[in-house]
């Protein structure tokens, strides 16, 4: 293949705009979570005194798009790493850089937030560190990671809480690494090339098809408030694309071609979840809970049609904005250097941030919610001092530091000596929070 694809007119070479798009994604978990506080139907760790069903709403179409966007960004930030390692070297990276943050945050940041949301239980006067070892129930550990385990967060054993994205992602990665390893050979090559040239024909059928798997797989299993609002099983599938769209670059230019019909399908849809789930909050129900059928394949519909959207429009600014768009020359551009300076500070920061924002809004919410104002200004306020919490816990203790680093899933930061610009492409390839 290639390094351009002429009538894409796009590189075969790392894309810092879905970069940032992921790093964007991660940041914007910081709005969507702050929003558990306030809204109606949402158990959560910290509650308002008065939730709002606006909030909720404002979730339910979040969780449409939010996860499966970044499974679908992940997978090909693992194409885009399996073109620089073998099969083994993307394996053994994908388990330090995921299982030891996994770990360090299940140990270390997780216990805290469900002990902040026991204080507010009536009569709770247990001290932390026995919190912490009934917490820390080994055998419920390793009989709730399995794929029948069910993380629920109303019992005292383990919940893994947001760090489940880090075992998930690890665990479709090991998995479907024999398939990725056969998709980068000619047999496999020639197969996505068929895909695509059966897609550009087939246009809007064959994006519709792609949601099918995702509509059957929550119809039958049903969402899940603890992963996403998504059964786990659905991530798997565009995590897949998100492969096969980085190997075959005419894919995206079917995201691009169909971004406005899509964008229709998911409003579509989206308005009759919503007008579900304003009348499950307002019967006191769970959200999420006792979904018919019917609406949970109507998420997997809406969820695919909004990240194809999502990522139309977006690939289509980037196309008009990528150095030499419209010249057929790759020439070097005043906001290119600023984009990819952003992408490599994103890609990097991304995975540490995930690990971390959750227990800081936790922390933040716990106080915020005291205070005597309006929900809209203790959310704003909410979001603004999470944000840049997390970036400073980020900033002052992870990212100057080697442990610290290799705790939070980083590589050890190269010696101004050792660095090169060869070799800083393939270490951000393989950067991904990987999330």
């Amino acid at each position: 293949m290639s390094g351009i694809d002429e009538r894409a007119g796009i590189t075969a070479g790392r894309r810092p705009e879905f970069d940032v798009m992921r790093a964007f994604v991660v940041a914007g978990l910081v709005v969507f979570h702050s929003a558990m506080v306030f809204a109606s139907g949402v158990s959560w760790f910290v509650k308002a005194p008065q939730p709002s069903l606006g909030f909720t709403v404002f979730l339910v179409w979040g969780s449409l798009w939010g996860m499966p966007l970044l499974f679908l960004v992940s997978g090909m930030a693992a194409r885009y790493a399996m073109r620089t390692r073998s099969a083994a070297a993307f394996a053994r990276e994908r388990l330090a850089r995921l299982l030891v943050p996994f770990v360090v945050g299940l140990v270390v940041l997780v216990p805290p937030m469900f002990y902040l949301g026991s204080l507010g239980q009536p009569g709770f006067r247990e001290p932390y560190w026995r919190f912490w070892l009934s917490f820390m129930n080994v055998p419920a550990l390793a009989r709730e990671l399995l794929p029948s385990g069910s993380w629920t967060s109303g019992g005292m054993s383990f919940d893994p809480a947001h760090l489940w994205f880090l075992y998930v992602l690890l665990v479709f990665s090991i998995v479907l690494l024999p398939l990725f390893a056969w998709l980068q050979r000619p047999r496999g090559t020639s197969v996505t090339g068929w895909l695509a040239g059966f897609a550009e024909r087939h246009g809007f059928a064959v994006v519709f098809a792609a949601a099918v798997p995702l509509m059957v797989t929550e119809a039958v299993f049903g969402p899940d408030s603890n992963t996403g609002g998504w059964e786990r099983l659905a991530y798997v599938f565009p995590f897949l694309y998100g492969f096969v769209i980085a190997s075959q670059p005419r894919l995206e230019a079917v995201l691009r071609r169909f971004r406005w019909q899509a964008l229709a399908v998911g409003c579509a849809a989206s308005g009759a979840l919503g007008a579900w789930a304003a009348g499950s909050s307002g019967s006191g129900a769970a959200l999420g809970s006792g979904v018919p059928a019917g609406l949970a394949a109507l998420q997997g519909l809406a969820g695919w049609m909004w990240v194809v959207a999502i990522m139309g429009f977006g690939g289509a600014w980037a196309a008009r904005h990528r150095p030499g768009a419209g010249t057929g020359r790759n020439v070097a551009a005043p906001g290119g250097s600023r984009l990819r300076r952003a992408a490599r500070y994103g890609n990097e920061a991304v995975l540490p941030f995930y690990v971390l924002h959750e227990p800081v809004i936790v922390a933040v919410a716990w106080l915020i919610v005291r205070w005597h104002a309006p929900s809209p200004a203790q959310y704003v306020a909410l979001v603004v001092l999470s944000f840049a919490v997390t970036l400073g816990l980020y900033e002052a203790l992870v990212r100057r530091f080697r442990l610290t680093r290799v705790l939070f899933g980083l590589k050890p930061r190269p010696s101004p000596l050792s660095a090169s610009p060869q070799r800083q492409l393939p270490l951000a390839a393989g950067a991904t929070p990987n999330t």
